[in-house]
């Protein structure tokens, strides 16, 4: 009974930890997108096992939300029967393993002392260190918008998550303007947040960027 228990929580681990995929092509049969694991293959091949090429088919990511060299960090683990579509299990294209995707977020490589922006939802990672850093949600914007005369500026507030391989994410809550915040070996600056209101104009949450800049101390 032991062996049991330990074994399930081991595989709930696994399935929570992110990983960097890379969209390398898409199954055109299917609409649905190939992915490598480019920093961690020998990890994904203990866990998901070993596929041709070290691409893996995915069962839930559609060709028309991503492109080719698009980075994602995912939650992943392998797809269950009943979660293939037809066209995979009927007709495949490949012979690749088949991965459910749980979770991901948009990632790209993390460029150290230059203007970043830095999209609602999307990653930075630094492959150096194994750091990641992510535009999690946005806490406030009151900033006066454009057109309109107010007695207060307003502010804007954007909630950062830092994590490193293997631990527990880190939440901060910085302003814009905010200048060389010292998080482990990193110096961020929050300079602004993009769009800024405007009078009659709704921004959406995925139209909001941050303006960074992160160097390494």
């Amino acid at each position: 009974m032991f062996l049991l228990l330990f074994a399930c929580d081991k595989e709930k681990d696994n399935v929570n930890i992110q990983h960097t995929a890379k969209i390398v092509g898409f199954d055109l049969n299917c609409a649905t997108c190939i992915v490598m694991f480019p920093n961690d293959s020998l990890i994904i091949k203990k866990e998901l096992g070993e596929s041709p090429d070290n691409c893996y088919q995915t069962v839930n990511l559609n060709q028309g939300n991503f492109k080719i060299g698009q980075k994602l960090k995912v939650k992943v683990r392998k797809a269950k029967d009943t979660e293939l579509c037809p066209c995979i299990a009927l007709y495949p294209s490949y012979n690749y393993e088949n991965v459910f995707i749980l979770e991901y977020e948009n990632s790209n490589d993390l460029v150290l002392n230059d203007t970043v922006d830095l999209y609602y939802k999307g990653c930075l990672y630094d492959s150096k260190k194994q750091f990641t850093i992510c535009f999690d949600s946005v806490i406030t914007d009151s900033r006066c918008p454009s057109g309109l005369e107010c007695f207060w500026a307003g502010e804007a507030a954007v909630r950062f998550k830092w994590e490193k391989m293997d631990s527990a994410p880190f939440f901060i809550d910085l302003y814009t303007g905010t200048k060389d915040t010292i998080f482990d070996e990193y110096e961020f600056t929050f300079l602004e947040l993009y769009p800024y209101p405007s009078m009659g104009n709704t921004i959406e949450l995925k139209d909001y960027k941050a303006r960074i800049v992160i160097n390494r101390k």
